[in-house]
């Protein structure tokens, strides 16, 4: 978790300087991938708009999660509309809602992606939460009286590690529902560059332009795929 979250660095960092004049230089010893139709060096590009991605996917995870503790504690009578949220994909509300609205910007994407998936979250942590309700430990904090701050120092430790376990799975939903929504033109718009956002640009010319930025970036989104299918303990 603590080296995905280094990723949210990524989200503050500058646009590169455009130069169109030189756009579609080819590739070069200074310029491995090129420059792109802007004039943006292509690998750096590529760099940034990964980094970006997975900051974004790390932001999301991190609304979620929270989302998803304050749920679990607090949201008895809304169970039954979690449970529905539960049974549908997030990409089923994105996609109309993104088509409808012509795209979502970043900050709505943000707030939308982490709250469809804060339900997904809820039902394990709950799990957990209530038994630790149960437990003497609980008990015992309410008998003697001990104050909310004190026992959300004491305790705070304990949930962010029950909540951490569940991060990688926010993460990645974050991380390919954004790069979806992208790469069909219905994400953020030119201002925030992501892996999705290149492959919207870049796949239609594949067939047409051995464009090495296209390729690159499909390659980076297929290396992601690959490291992140679970794999079974030898």
């Amino acid at each position: 978790m603590k080296g995905r979250l280094l990723f949210l660095l990524a989200l503050l960092l500058p646009d590169l300087p455009l130069e169109p004049f030189r756009g579609g230089a080819a590739m070069s010893f200074r310029h491995p991938l090129g420059l792109d139709d802007l004039g943006r060096d292509a690998l750096l590009r590529l760099l940034l708009a990964g980094t970006r991605s997975l900051g974004f996917a790390s932001a999301c995870a991190l609304l979620a999660l929270a989302t998803a503790l304050l749920l679990a504690w607090y949201g008895r009578r809304g169970r039954g509309a979690l449970s529905a949220m539960r049974s549908v994909p997030p990409l089923l509300f994105l996609l109309p809602l993104a088509a409808a609205t012509g795209g979502l910007s970043l900050p709505v994407l943000f707030l939308v992606m982490g709250l469809l998936l804060a339900p997904h979250l809820e039902a394990p942590l709950r799990v957990r939460l209530e038994a630790f309700r149960r437990s003497p430990a609980w008990a015992a904090e309410r008998v003697l009286g001990a104050a909310p701050a004190s026992t959300l120092r004491r305790w705070a430790p304990w949930g962010l590690d029950q909540a951490a376990s569940l991060f990688p799975g926010a993460w990645l939903g974050a991380l390919w529902g954004e790069a979806t929504l992208s790469a069909l033109g219905l994400g953020p718009g030119p201002s925030h560059d992501s892996l999705g956002r290149l492959l919207s640009e870049e796949l239609p010319r594949l067939t047409t332009d051995p464009s090495p930025l296209g390729w690159a970036a499909l390659a980076a989104v297929l290396g992601l795929a690959w490291v992140s299918v679970p794999r079974r303990p030898a």
